[in-house]
């Protein structure tokens, strides 16, 4: 599942437009409410709607008269009330309707008493059979109230939305920033910075753009390094290389002449076939180098205690070092309860590179030390010589050294290379693992 944000982009849009429809239902509402007390304080003021039934009244007044129309004339009195849009209608004597536009038919004088004298104002009308008392109400000021109510939902409505489009402007402008900052990163400039603010979905997605500009940096600067050490070493092998085969060229000029003497000496011959061989390892040792540095992946194998891991591969080292006139001291190895896991034809060509290393450059008068370090993530092995002083120590490329290096990496541990004045320690760093052994044996674990 995704990491939840407290902040989440969603629950900030909805937190925005609640803020917003509260906003704008409160101006709605402050508007409206207020509005119509101004409106009816204008009303009561100016006396505007008593203005408008009073002519109404006299329009009436003229049509009773020219009809000659009684209080109860219902059908023509309805009839002029439909034609002008009043809603309330009413014709009353001494406080009994005789008339009332909302009942179809004649009301019979006494049935129905008017009501609500309190606020309604009355005019005196002539009818044919005497006066009567007339209530109109032709809904002048609804229409004010109805424009009221639509400005008021109208001008809600915009303060809602400006509401929330103010507040979405941050997101906006966030957005457009991390836009412009990925088109300068899309053009190959990595310096530019990509901007995080806030703790929400845009934050993330700043963040990961961050840390992804931040890997390509890291990944270039790795291949630039990379680049410069393989310029270096080819640069330096290239010189390595053309040392001996000037050597090799110059002894075979002289075993040439050498046979038109017909006198050929073994001390030349001798000498040509130890620079081809010098060559050959030279060789040897650049293809290991890019061979190892090409494998982007390697399998470590299952966990195994370090004697099962080692022991055999040491031995060897004992056995050949001895072989070549070396003495070898192995008081201090000792094999504790650990797990490693290696990769077996790494850890051959690393022993392999090791023996070659102290065959060239170690001296035989002193023993070589072989020894196991615990500490407290990592099991090294560590290996002790003193440095010979030959022509060969002062050419040294160093290209085996970067090879081992480059495989411990491969193997998720390291080299660590100890050197002051002839003392030379090499130490094989490589983690602890867990080891897992079934039935009744109890595994061991970091």
């Amino acid at each position: 599942m995704g990491r939840i944000y407290k902040d989440s982009l969603t629950g900030k849009m909805v937190r925005r437009l609640v803020r917003g429809l509260l906003a704008g239902l409160f101006v709605m509402g402050l508007l409206y409410f207020g509005g119509k007390g101004c409106l009816q304080q204008f009303f009561f003021n100016t006396g505007y709607i008593y203005k408008r039934e009073s002519q109404r009244a006299e329009e009436l007044q003229n049509y009773v008269d020219k009809k000659c129309l009684k209080a109860t004339d219902y059908k023509q009195l309805k009839q002029w009330a439909v034609q002008r849009n009043i809603r309330e209608f009413t014709v009353s004597r001494d406080k009994w309707l005789l008339f009332d536009v909302s009942y179809d038919g004649i009301l019979t004088p006494g049935s129905r008493e008017i009501t609500d004298f309190s606020w309604k104002i009355f005019h005196k009308i002539k009818f044919a059979d005497g006066n009567a008392d007339v209530y109109l109400y032709e809904g002048f000021a609804g229409k004010y109230y109805d424009i009221l109510a639509g400005i008021s939902v109208i001008v809600g409505f915009v303060v809602c939305t400006g509401i929330f489009s103010y507040e979405m402007q941050e997101d906006l402008k966030y957005i457009q920033c991390l836009k412009e900052e990925v088109d300068v990163i899309s053009k190959g400039n990595l310096q530019e910075h990509v901007t995080v603010t806030g703790n929400d979905e845009l934050a993330q997605l700043a963040g990961g753009l961050e840390r992804m500009r931040q890997t390509l940096i890291q990944k270039e600067q790795s291949e630039q390094e990379l680049r410069a050490a393989q310029e270096k070493l080819v640069l330096g092998m290239s010189h390595d290389l053309r040392t001996p085969l000037t050597g090799l060229m110059t002894y075979l000029e002289i075993l040439k002449k050498q046979q038109k003497n017909r006198i050929v000496t073994d001390e030349y011959i001798q000498k040509s076939l130890d620079k081809v061989i010098q060559i050959r390892n030279l060789s040897d040792q650049m293809f290991e180098y890019f061979f190892v540095n090409s494998q982007y992946k390697v399998e470590l194998e299952e966990p195994e205690d370090i004697f099962s891991a080692f022991g055999d591969y040491l031995s060897e080292l004992c056995v050949l070092l001895e072989d070549e006139g070396f003495t070898v001291d192995t008081e201090m190895l000792e094999w504790n309860p650990a797990a490693v896991r290696i990769n077996t034809d790494l850890f051959g060509r690393i022993m392999n590179n090791i023996i070659s290393n102290i065959e060239k450059y170690a001296s035989r008068n002193n023993p070589i030390q072989v020894q196991i370090l615990y500490e407290e993530n990592y099991t090294g092995i560590l290996i002790r010589n003193t440095v010979a002083q030959t022509e060969q120590t002062a050419h040294k490329t160093g290209i085996g050294l970067q090879n081992i290096s480059v495989m411990m990496e491969h193997m998720q541990g390291y080299l660590e290379v100890l050197q002051k004045d002839r003392k030379y320690c090499m130490i094989l760093h490589f983690p602890y693992s867990a080891i897992q052994k079934h039935g009744n044996d109890k595994g061991l674990t970091e």
